[in-house]
């Protein structure tokens, strides 16, 4: 039997885990290449072809295309997939496979990552498709695990992203479940706190 697969999705990073292994953490980049799969988080050397794609992650199902270096056109939502593919692929693999996606998408967004996830079958293992949860849910999942927390009250929750702040309430007296939405700040984000150091 396989182990389970958490991937997790941020404009800054990419993580995959497996149960008894490191995380595994790449940038969000994606580079294609002609002669071999994708690679994530690394940049092609100055003699070394390959079509290097940011800022996908922000684009899933934005109806606008992203415009490559060389002028071709590529869906943040599909880019994202294959980046999530070669994340995979360098842990091993894994089975049933769960995405942690920002809490702050909406439904077109979760929703186009849903359909392109459709065209990788490898994202599929058995045919059963990745389960996408919103990413405070998966961190409420792990201090739950992690007891230490008051058992009533309200846990405030809170994600310095590259490229916003994202506030979750939960209530810490039922299993820590989130109260109302996630809340999304885009004026203090960790790019803007590493540009001021």
């Amino acid at each position: 039997m396989t182990q389970p697969l958490g991937l997790s999705v941020g404009t800054t990073n990419l993580v995959a885990a497996r149960v008894g292994s490191a995380p595994v953490t790449r940038r969000s980049v994606l580079v294609v290449f002609d002669d071999r799969a994708p690679e994530v988080g690394v940049f092609p050397g100055p003699n070394q072809p390959g079509l290097v794609l940011t800022g996908f992650v922000e684009r899933v199902g934005d109806p606008v295309p992203l415009v490559a270096a060389d002028g071709s056109s590529h869906r943040g939502e599909l880019v994202l997939v294959e980046a999530l593919d070669a994340m995979a692929r360098g842990v091993g693999g894994g089975e049933p496979v769960t995405i942690a996606v920002p809490s702050h998408w909406g439904p077109g967004a979760v929703g186009a990552l849903r359909g392109a996830l459709r065209n990788k079958p490898a994202l599929s293992p058995g045919g059963v498709p990745p389960t996408l949860v919103p990413d405070a849910v998966a961190a409420l999942a792990g201090l739950r695990a992690a007891p230490g927390l008051p058992s009533d009250g309200v846990v405030l929750l809170c994600d310095f992203g590259g490229s916003g702040t994202s506030i979750t309430l939960a209530d810490a007296g039922a299993g820590l479940a989130v109260i109302g939405g996630t809340v999304r700040y885009q004026d203090f984000s960790g790019d803007l706190v590493d540009q001021a150091l």
